[in-house]
């Protein structure tokens, strides 16, 4: 097993996204309770091991498809440095660990864990193919982390963080989008169904 394959599977540099789950508790002037820090950062961990399932997840769905793209091609399981079987232990050992630790933090942040993984489950087979749908679900899944973070603290999240929120994930997905339509102008490989206004 090739463990720098590993850890590209699982993303690790994605997990700055999941930083999102301490806005509540430094917005709400809880920063310093130090009791409220190690579950907001538990929660954070659950959740990284849960993000980390879910791009395998996703992966292993689009192998075919990331086989012809120019810059996914060489993802793990596209490219196949490492294997299905390995991929789908991986993803179940992440995704357990990533709930369990939730349900332990609380049971409410674990509704909202399966929330999340349903969300991307419908994402994966159908919203990442519909236009706004596919960039809207990707903005709702960091609304689902500030409620995971206000959630754990019992902190009140006003209207306005949250459609800031909302906005800002709008925009990068956005933008990774147009990305996405440069990459099929310039090599015909399309992978941003209804893009071509961007």
């Amino acid at each position: 097993m090739n463990v720098s394959s590993v850890l590209h599977l699982i993303r690790p540099h994605q997990y700055v996204k999941n930083f999102f789950i301490f806005l509540p508790l430094f917005f709400g002037l809880k920063i310093t309770d130090f009791s409220l820090l190690i579950d907001t950062f538990s929660a954070f961990i659950a959740f990284c091991l849960v993000a980390s399932a879910i791009y395998i997840f996703n992966d292993y769905h689009d192998i075919e498809e990331d086989k012809h793209h120019p810059k996914k091609r060489y993802r793990p399981l596209a490219s196949g440095q490492v294997s299905k079987q390995l991929a789908i232990v991986i993803m179940t050992g992440l995704l357990c660990a990533g709930v369990g630790l939730a349900a332990v933090t609380t049971v409410k942040v674990a509704y909202i864990f399966l929330m999340y993984i349903l969300i991307n489950i419908a994402y994966t087979f159908y919203l990442k193919h519909i236009p706004i749908a596919d960039v809207s679900t990707i903005a709702i899944g960091f609304i689902l982390r500030l409620f995971v973070g206000a959630t754990v603290t019992d902190t009140h999240l006003s209207m306005w963080i949250v459609i800031m929120t909302f906005l800002l994930a709008l925009f990068l997905a956005l933008a990774k989008r147009r990305d996405d339509v440069v990459i099929y102008l310039e090599s015909g490989k399309k992978n941003a169904k209804g893009y071509g206004w961007l």
